[in-house]
């Protein structure tokens, strides 16, 4: 590990105060033990990032992180036998620990990557995802809920069946199509765009595509899933190539941050009393008769009167206590 290339890093934010950010995550392909991974900023917050192989090189550059950036985000999720949070807490001593998943972002990452370049309408585009790994499955079934025709393609064959038929079994009753798995790839000018997720390189070659219509996108999501051959020929149908650059989802690891939170627990979500009547908000579950609001403090809004059950009565269903008791709450809110 280069020490002087973190230490680099760290003076790129070291005068950013509270908004600065280093992020430690890890790959389950094989790689060099450690890696520095572009700069990330939104909503004025600074992010350093670094890719670890190994628990050595996860201790060496959390040792020169702490104490430099106000958080450190550490990548919970299980791609080696390698466990970065429970290493960062005996490591970090000052600055702010905070777990957060990088596949969830590289999937908002994506999906906003292909809602943009179909100005956001997906309706009856033909989609092929190659790869069922974590996000290949997740990203199918978004896809798929926003009215896309995605077919799902692995050298697993089985994997492929069943997880098509899994994400088949929980899309919406009135989803337009459901997920179509593939043994293999015959269809002639038919895809609107492929996206691969898998972890080998250069397997994607020429032979996809003639199954890909002209101008069609072509997504790299697994960096350098597609031969050098697909590459050359790509002019043949004048493929728009690109490989995803996560940092599109970089507002949504920010979230975590944000004061969002505190708020809706502080201010929206709870139970109150006004004038003598009770209301709950936020996802409160009121007794029978307790007024559903929008917010506790300050609320502007009545939506209507619990059952009891997590629900609302139908107006129908009010009691004179019901009605009397949202006068009262009327005449409380108009003075707020």
């Amino acid at each position: 590990m280069n020490q002087s290339q973190i230490l680099q890093e760290v003076q790129h934010v070291i005068n950013k105060g509270e908004k600065t950010i280093a992020t430690i995550g890890m790959t389950s392909r094989r790689s060099n033990d450690f890696a520095i991974l572009p700069r990330r900023s939104a909503f004025g917050f600074e992010a350093i990032n670094f890719l670890v192989s190994n628990e050595h090189a996860a201790k060496e550059c959390l040792k020169l992180l702490d104490n430099k950036v106000k958080y450190i985000f550490i990548d919970v999720e299980a791609k080696k036998n390698v466990d970065l949070m429970k290493i960062a807490q005996q490591m970090i001593k000052t600055s702010k620990l905070v777990p957060y998943k990088p596949n969830d972002a590289t999937l908002e990452a994506c999906d906003l990557f292909i809602l943009n370049y179909f100005h956001h309408f997906l309706h009856d585009r033909h989609l092929l995802i190659y790869g069922v790994g974590n996000i290949g499955t997740k990203l199918a079934l978004r896809l798929a809920e926003r009215g896309a025709k995605v077919y799902l393609y692995s050298r697993n064959v089985q994997k492929v069946e069943s997880i098509s038929a899994a994400l088949n079994s929980i899309l919406p009753k009135y989803t337009g199509s459901k997920i179509t798995p593939l043994q293999k790839i015959s269809f002639s000018n038919y895809f609107d765009g492929i996206i691969s997720f898998i972890s080998a390189e250069e397997i994607i070659d020429e032979k996809m595509i003639p199954s890909l219509k002209n101008k069609a996108f072509v997504l790299d999501g697994g960096i350098n899933n597609f031969s050098k051959d697909f590459y050359k020929k790509r002019t043949e149908k004048c493929l728009n190539c690109y490989r995803l650059d996560v940092r599109l989802g970089f507002a949504y690891t920010l979230l975590p941050l944000f004061d969002n939170v505190n708020v809706f627990l502080k201010e929206i979500q709870g139970r109150e009393v006004i004038d003598g009547v009770v209301i709950v908000s936020g996802g409160v579950i009121g007794e029978d008769g307790d007024i559903v609001v929008d917010k506790v403090v300050n609320p502007t809004q009545i939506v209507g009167v619990a059952n009891g059950l997590g629900g609302l009565k139908h107006a129908s269903d009010y009691t004179k206590e019901d009605q009397k008791n949202i006068l009262k709450v009327q005449q409380a809110l108009s003075k707020f």
